[in-house]
C-alpha cells in the first residue's frame, strides 16, 4: 500500500496506472476510518480497478471552527485498517496541498439548497463541492462510492458529476448501522459515557416511533419524536422530517420517501435517515 501525499506524485502513479488502462476507485473519506468506511472498499472491490482512499479533514466544510479542531484525526491507526481491506493507495494531502491559496470555496450547485442540513450549516455543502470536484479531478476515478448517511450531500455530489459531465460513475451505498440502528459515525468516538447512554435512549425512541411510520404513516409521529427526544434532555433538533429521496421534497406519505433526522447530544450533532418504505 502506498501512501501519497503530494499532487503531482498522484497524478504521476495515476498516469502510469491509465497508461496500462487500469481503472480507479475511489472512497473520499475525512479519515477517522470506521467499518463504514470499510463497507465502502468492499462494495469498491466488486469493480475493477485500483482502490484509493483519500483521508483529508477538510476546513471549508466546517461552519463552526471548533467542530474543525475537535474532528478525530486518527491516521496512524487509520492506515493500519486500511492496509488490511484492499486499499491499495492513500492520498492524504495537507491543507496548503489541496488549497495553495488559500481556503476558498464557490457555490456551484444549487439544487437540494436551502433545506436540511443546509439551513443550519450554511456554507458546508459549498466546502464539500468544491473539496470533493479537486479529488475528482486530480484522481479522475471510474468510480467513487458514497454512503447514503449523508443523503442530502450524496444527492448534491450526484449533481456535481452530472452538471460538470464528469467521467466518473456514483456508487451509492447503504449505510452501516450499529446494534441501536443508527448509522456508524466518526463523531461517535467523542462520546462521553454520560452521553453514550443518551444516544442509546434517542436511538431507541427513533427506533419505536420509526416502526409506527412505516406501519401507519402519520406526520403526528414526527412530533411524537421530537418531544421524547426532548423529554431525555435533547434540548436542539435541527429537524426531524420525511422527504421524498428522489427530490428531497417534503412528503406525506412513507412511499419512495425516508425520515431525516439532525439533533444534539451536547455539543456532538447526530444526522441519520431511515427508508421508510
Amino acid at each position: 500500500m502506498q501512501i501519497v501525499k503530494k499532487i503531482s506524485e498522484i497524478r504521476e502513479i495515476l498516469s502510469d496506472l491509465d497508461k496500462n488502462n487500469s481503472k480507479i476507485n475511489l472512497i473520499p473519506t475525512m479519515g477517522n476510518i470506521h467499518e463504514g468506511h470499510l463497507s465502502l472498499l468492499k462494495e469498491a472491490n466488486k469493480y475493477e480497478g485500483i482502490n484509493v482512499v483519500s483521508i483529508f479533514i477538510n476546513p471549508t466544510q466546517f461552519n463552526d471552527i471548533k467542530d474543525f479542531e475537535n474532528y478525530p484525526n486518527t491516521f496512524d491507526q487509520d492506515v493500519n485498517l486500511l492496509s488490511k481491506n484492499n486499499c491499495e493507495i492513500i492520498f492524504a494531502p495537507n491543507i496548503n496541498e489541496m488549497y495553495p491559496n488559500g481556503l476558498e470555496t464557490k457555490k456551484t450547485i444549487f439544487e437540494y439548497r436551502e433545506i436540511l442540513c443546509d439551513v443550519f450549516r450554511p456554507g458546508h455543502f459549498d466546502g464539500v463541492t468544491t473539496v470533493v470536484k479537486m479529488l475528482l479531478n486530480i484522481i479522475k476515478p471510474s468510480n467513487v462510492f458514497l454512503g447514503e448517511k449523508d443523503f442530502q450531500q450524496l444527492k448534491i455530489l450526484e449533481t456535481l458529476i452530472i452538471q460538470n459531465k464528469l467521467k466518473t460513475n456514483l456508487v451509492k451505498c447503504s449505510s452501516i448501522r450499529s446494534s441501536n440502528g443508527m448509522s456508524l459515525s466518526s463523531r461517535y468516538t467523542k462520546f462521553s459515557t454520560k452521553e453514550k447512554t443518551q444516544f442509546e435512549k434517542c436511538a431507541q425512541i427513533i427506533n419505536k416511533n420509526l416502526l409506527d411510520l412505516i406501519n401507519s404513516f402519520d406526520t403526528k409521529i414526527l412530533e411524537n419524536i421530537k418531544k421524547e427526544l426532548q423529554s431525555i434532555g435533547i434540548s436542539k433538533i435541527d429537524y426531524c422530517e420525511v422527504r421524498e429521496e428522489n427530490n428531497l421534497e417534503i412528503s406525506n406519505t412513507n412511499i419512495n420517501s425516508r425520515l431525516f433526522l439532525a439533533f444534539y447530544v451536547n455539543e456532538i450533532r447526530i444526522i441519520d435517515n431511515f427508508v421508510l418504505y
